[in-house]
């Protein structure tokens, strides 16, 4: 998704040296490039998104709920403070 796009669908862009998406191989190459606008529809299948700041509700089934860790400490002394030896 690229910002800027104000569309939901994909669009053919010249690209060249400094935009993301596109690396040119030589100087002054340009290459037109079809990528997706930054507005999201339901014709997207997935999206990527970070949690930055916890607000006053939970999201159902994401932030409701708390994972355990899968895997313990591997240092000698984290095992240690782990089990108050």
């Amino acid at each position: 998704m690229r910002q800027g796009v104000l569309t939901h669908g994909r669009v053919r862009l010249l690209l060249s040296k400094g935009h993301s998406c596109y690396r040119p191989r030589r100087t002054g190459e340009r290459k037109r490039k079809s990528v997706p606008g930054c507005i999201v529809d339901a014709n997207l299948s997935v999206l990527n998104l970070v949690i930055v700041k916890k607000g006053e509700k939970d999201i159902p089934g994401l932030t409701d709920t708390t994972v355990p860790r899968r895997l313990g400490p591997k240092r000698a002394s984290r095992i240690r403070k782990l089990f108050n030896l």
